[in-house]
């Protein structure tokens, strides 16, 4: 067992031992160079190093880049120029620049908005570095064309309207999107019997010469716009008729509506004050009801305390009042006897009253 044990150990120290290159110990050594050394152009001695001397630091040089190619825009539209700045110095901010701002602008931060027609070069700088690219922005196309109508002019359709015999009008198109390039514009009449038109680009100008109905046609390349227009004669247009008894027939629903209004109002005003009436009569009543239960229980009180004095004077020795007796009978009996007793008149309102007064 213990000559095993001895072999394990030996053979993990041995193990450890070639675990290190021969080099480690060795670090003191110059390593020679190749044979070549100096006469080969394809070795790189600026690698080497000797004893005692520093690899020197690789420099690192700063870069500034624009990712992607040609950038293609339409009018209104903007972009973010994507780009890598890296490995410079701390503060250094990258400024951008178009060459043409009639073309298309770019802000601080590298967004560049489409302005015109043409193609323009977005430069970003840094530090001393710069990197640029081409912007293309093509002609914004319209898509659709519409004739502009005077507010003036009466209305009787969705694209119907009426003049009179005699009137003046000038038209324009609206071309959408706004700022889009269109073709040759031209107007079209469709009965020249009853209107002549005058046209200069995108305006037109319409004179009402008959009574009749004509159609009014604007076209820019592919794009058609239309209305119609009733010619009637001087005076007061049917529409101009229908328009006055319509409001006629709003004016009249809105007075009634402010009547029924008033009256709902003044009803419900009405109600409120016999509600309040309501209200004050019942508090009257309340108020005369408790004062009459404050004068009964009054009255009570008061009676209550008399017949408690009368039984109590009632119970109460009265002397005086046996001579009084007395003297009454004395009185009697001289009546009976045909003379009148002697009345004190005195005597009799301050007597008190007794039990016998009161059976």
């Amino acid at each position: 067992m213990i000559i095993i044990c001895v072999i394990v150990v030996a053979a993990l120290v041995l193990t450890y031992v070639m675990m290190f290159p021969v080099n480690a110990y060795a670090s003191d050594v110059t390593t020679p160079p190749p044979e070549d050394f100096g006469t080969s152009g394809d070795y790189d001695d600026s690698t080497l190093t000797f004893p005692g001397q520093e690899p020197e630091e690789e420099v690192i040089e700063p870069m500034l880049m624009i990712t992607g190619g040609p950038i293609q825009l339409d009018i209104g539209q903007s972009y973010w120029i994507p780009y890598i700045m890296t490995d410079f110095p701390p503060g250094v901010l990258a400024i951008w620049e178009s060459r043409n701002p009639d073309v298309a602008v770019v802000t601080s931060d590298g967004q560049v908005l489409a302005v015109g027609p043409g193609d323009v070069e977005i430069t970003v700088t840094a530090g001393q570095k710069r990197a640029s690219v081409l912007v293309t922005v093509n002609d914004l196309k319209a898509n659709n064309i519409i004739i502009v109508v005077d507010e003036e002019i009466i209305k009787t359709g969705p694209r119907s309207y009426e003049l009179m015999v005699g009137d003046v009008t000038r038209f324009t198109v609206r071309i959408e999107p706004e700022g889009a390039k269109v073709e040759k514009i031209s107007w079209v009449l469709g009965n020249g019997n009853v209107a002549s038109l005058t046209q200069s680009g995108a305006t037109a100008e319409f004179i009402a010469e008959g009574i009749g109905s004509t159609l009014l046609t604007v076209k820019a390349g592919d794009l058609i716009d239309e209305i119609t227009i009733n010619i009637v004669e001087s005076g007061v247009p049917l529409a101009t008729i229908w328009d006055y008894l319509k409001y006629g027939v709003i004016f009249i629903i809105i007075v009634v509506v402010i009547i029924i209004l008033a009256a709902w109002l003044a009803a419900r005003r009405k109600k409120e004050k016999l509600r309040q009436r309501a209200i004050a009569a019942k508090r009257r009543k309340e108020e005369a009801e408790r004062r009459a239960r404050e004068e009964a229980a009054a009255y009570e009180m008061k009676r209550e305390a008399r017949e408690a004095r009368e039984l109590r004077e009632a119970r109460e020795p009265r002397p005086a009042q046996n001579s009084e007796r007395e003297t009454m009978r004395v009185s009697g009996a001289a009546v009976g006897a045909g003379a009148a007793p002697p009345v004190d008149k005195k005597t009799e309102i301050e007597r008190p009253l007794t039990i016998d007064d009161l059976e």
